[in-house]
């Protein structure tokens, strides 16, 4: 006979010693005498003086299933409510069961960056076109200096017509 040792959460120790017991003893209170079970995703815990198996997901990654957060699990059983160990992807929402696309999610993140982008596009024209315009208040600019205002004006007005509230947006080539 083999004690099996169990620690104060119940838990099987595996790398306890593990003692021969005399048949006429009882075994310590921590020990059982009866070999744990092992099965895959589980995990041996004494209860009422038995070997029951418990869920084990420890050192794998949950997410919230609210803010898609990640915690790496450390404790045995079920995982908790509010988690999952399906991975989120980008733009998506929990729908009871699994990660799905959230299309309006995904639709206000290229809005945003469709207006982001046009923003910076349309800073770029006005420097050009500020610098361009000096040269010519200045009376320095060259023939080419004032072909490109135009091609900068004209850019800078094919910007302004741009809606950015379409997703597919081609934005015009800068001169």
């Amino acid at each position: 006979m083999i004690n099996y040792y169990y620690d104060n959460t119940n838990e099987f120790r595996p790398y306890t010693h593990q003692l021969d017991a005399n048949d006429d003893t009882m075994p310590p209170d921590n020990a059982l005498r009866v070999a744990p079970e092992f099965r895959s995703g589980h995990y041996p815990c004494e209860k009422n003086g038995k070997w029951i198996l418990i869920e084990d997901h420890r050192e794998k990654t949950a997410y919230n299933i609210e803010t898609q957060e990640a915690i790496e699990i450390d404790y045995l059983g079920k995982i908790k409510a509010g988690f999952t160990l399906l991975q989120p992807f980008e733009f998506c929402k929990w729908n009871g069961e699994k990660w799905v696309l959230d299309e309006e999610q995904k639709k206000s993140f290229i809005i945003k960056l469709n207006q982001s982008k046009l923003a910076n596009l349309l800073s770029d024209a006005n420097n050009e076109i500020e610098i361009l315009n000096d040269k010519i208040e200045l009376e320095i600019a060259t023939d080419d200096d004032k072909k490109q205002m135009k091609k900068w004006k004209l850019y800078r007005i094919q910007l302004k017509s741009i809606d950015t509230n379409k997703l597919d947006i081609e934005f015009p080539a800068k001169p």
